[in-house]
């Protein structure tokens, strides 16, 4: 049967893909799934810090974000990144820089919680020179340090440095605990960037007896150059120190005393802390890095020196603590209601600013009445929390 004449004829049948998708569907699915694919691959780097915030930052001829808007962003993000470390920054004076605030928190909670003491309100129990009301067994000295002053704060890197060679590997009676060495070479490299010629960082060990295992440790910790070292003893040890080899040494025959009217006189036996800065001319630097002091008592009569106005800030304070006695107190802590030194001295240390990162009782030549203590400096603000929890406790000595 012949067609119309007038009816054009039905168009042949497209091409179909061996799936049945017509063929020009199928390369049209195949150009915008590569298209995808390859928006995806430049832009997922963008993906997770792309927000709505953006949107209002866009560029409106090309659709895209504006370089304006995402340097603004960035700069932003920075700025809130180093925030998140501000309270540990600020209250170490820069010790801590990356420890973030809620962890920091954690630090002034744990440190506000403590309890100096395992009896408050007779923090004189079982030391042997208080024969007061309460007073029981155990009146010894290892035994009221077992019982008072224990650490409440933590360094997460701290490590007892000494040297490790064969003259003591780290052990022994010489070496002492130090918080993160590693912040102390930082803050070395930073004050040597701002000044040539400040000299980085700065020990004074006092009480050597020859041994110089610490500050040979400290070297080979930090590294030679990073810091200067003055070692004061009474004994003539400068050429066994010569030995050590280490750089930037400075040995000073001399020791530390109660620092009376400065007036210094050339060749003394003995000179307070703040003459013996000026001596050294240290007057001018904000911090002394580390304080290490060893010498067998004076610590009763000298410590309030150590704060004096005038005088760097100590960062950290090693100090031995050897069993007290009235009669080598300073005059200023002869108080009625306290007969022995060392509760005065942990108060001052701590009412000051600094917490107590560690200790460990010397058991190789006494039976422990001597202790290792080691302090941080910290600004007062970080202890907010802790006064109100004294306030709140409220304790009230009864063994005065």
């Amino acid at each position: 049967k012949m067609e119309p004449a007038d009816k054009a004829p039905a168009p042949a049948p497209a091409a179909k893909s061996p799936r049945g998708f017509p063929r020009g569907a199928a390369t049209i699915g195949i150009i915008i799934l590569i298209s995808s694919i390859s928006l995806l691959s430049s832009g997922c780097s963008n993906l997770r810090s792309f927000t709505l915030q953006d949107s209002e930052q866009l560029d409106t001829e090309s659709g895209g974000p504006t370089t304006k808007g995402i340097r603004a962003r960035n700069k932003n993000n920075n700025e809130n990144d180093a925030d998140k470390f501000s309270l540990a920054r600020t209250q170490s004076f820069g010790f801590f820089n990356d420890i973030t605030n809620d962890n920091w928190k954690l630090l002034q909670n744990m440190v506000a919680q403590h309890w100096n003491h395992k009896f408050p309100e007779r923090p004189l129990t079982h030391h042997p020179t208080w024969r007061g009301a309460g007073q029981s067994g155990q009146l010894h000295i290892p035994a009221w340090y077992q019982t008072n002053f224990e650490p409440n704060f933590s360094c997460q890197f701290e490590k007892r440095i000494g040297a490790t060679g064969e003259e003591s590997r780290g052990n022994g009676d010489g070496p002492k605990w130090i918080c993160d060495p590693h912040r102390i070479k930082r803050l070395a490299a930073e004050r040597k960037a701002q000044d040539p010629n400040h000299p980085g960082c700065v020990i004074y060990s006092v009480g050597s007896a020859g041994d110089f295992s610490f500050e040979k440790g400290m070297e080979e910790e930090l590294g030679p150059g990073t810091c200067e070292y003055h070692i004061f003893d009474m004994g003539d040890f400068e050429e066994k120190m010569k030995l050590q080899n280490i750089s930037r040494a400075h040995f000073h025959r001399w020791g530390l005393d109660t620092q009376g009217e400065e007036n210094i006189q050339p060749g003394a036996e003995f000179y307070g802390l703040k003459d013996t800065v000026k001596l050294l001319g240290h007057d001018n630097l904000d911090v002394i890095d580390v304080f290490k002091i060893d010498c067998e008592k004076c610590e009763w009569r000298i410590y309030r020196d150590w704060l004096l106005s005038g005088l760097p800030s100590l960062q950290q304070i090693q100090v031995e603590i050897h069993s007290g006695n009235i009669g080598k107190m300073h005059q200023a802590e002869k108080h009625d209601h306290d007969i022995s030194p060392e509760i005065p001295f942990f108060e001052f240390l701590e009412e000051a600013g600094y917490v107590r990162f560690h200790k460990e009782p010397n058991i190789q030549y006494n039976d422990g009445s001597c202790e290792e203590y080691a302090f941080l400096k910290l600004d007062k603000e970080f202890f907010a929390a802790r006064k109100k929890m004294l306030a709140e406790r409220n304790i009230t000595r009864v063994d005065i």
